[in-house]
């Protein structure tokens, strides 16, 4: 989970529509199981305006979307919490079926980091063995419930993606280790090409393991490189 700034204003569907679609939602939907909350019209214009936030990418866990399922419309707050909000832009963020799951119509009453508005990197580190997401020992307190409370909103010590990571730190270690060895070759310079191109899954990761080992210029600009290419897709 990395800072990912929103520069982009509301879908014109949406500024057009929004209100429209809301009162369906509150007074058709909401009481009821067998209505959604959205029609497929609203989806697609939803899901194509989001698309882009993140560069393909779940904005809590960083796996990649559509490539083993849709991109999923997330409610920061949760529509049944605030059900005027559920087509509010800045409270919908483009998420995995998995973290919106996990993340059900839980009130979690703001406990849960918005990467979109702030910067969960300085919440977390990695666990080296296990790829678990852990509070950072700098933490204070209050801080340090609210990395609590985002990893176990979204599962984000779900098996799987441990794997993810723990492979993602032994692959960017190891490309640091061969640098360090023989210098930067052609084969090394297309491997940190794919390791810091913005739609690269788990770049919390590779900043992590950069940091660690000291190459805080690196992150840095893998950082940079992010920022500059996170804009909205047209929709």
């Amino acid at each position: 989970m990395v800072h990912t700034p929103r520069t982009s204003a509301a879908p014109p569907e949406l500024l057009k529509n929004g209100k429209r679609w809301t009162a369906r939602w509150q007074s058709a939907c909401a009481s009821s199981k067998s209505c959604d909350w959205a029609t497929a019209t609203a989806k697609k214009v939803l899901r194509a305006a989001l698309r882009g936030l993140a560069l393909g990418k779940c904005i809590y866990c960083e796996s990649a979307l559509e490539v083993s399922g849709y991109l999923e419309i997330d409610h920061y707050v949760a529509k049944t919490v605030a059900p005027e909000r559920a087509f509010e832009w800045l409270n919908l963020l483009p998420a995995c079926r998995r973290c919106n799951n996990a993340k059900g119509q839980q009130d979690h009453q703001n406990a849960l980091l918005k990467p979109d508005e702030e910067d969960p990197e300085p919440y977390f580190w990695i666990h080296p063995d296990t790829g678990n997401f852990e509070p950072h020992p700098k933490l204070d307190e209050a801080q340090a419930r609210r990395a609590l409370e985002t990893i176990r909103i979204c599962h984000l010590n779900r098996g799987a993606l441990c794997v993810k990571r723990v492979e993602m730190l032994e692959r960017t270690g190891r490309w640091q280790r061969h640098v360090a060895d023989g210098g930067l070759t052609p084969m090394l310079e297309d491997e940190w090409d794919a390791l810091s191109h913005p739609a690269a899954e788990y770049k919390f990761v590779v900043r992590y393991t950069l940091q660690l080992l000291g190459q805080h210029e690196l992150a840095e600009y893998d950082r940079d490189r992010f920022r500059s290419t996170v804009i909205q897709s047209p929709s």
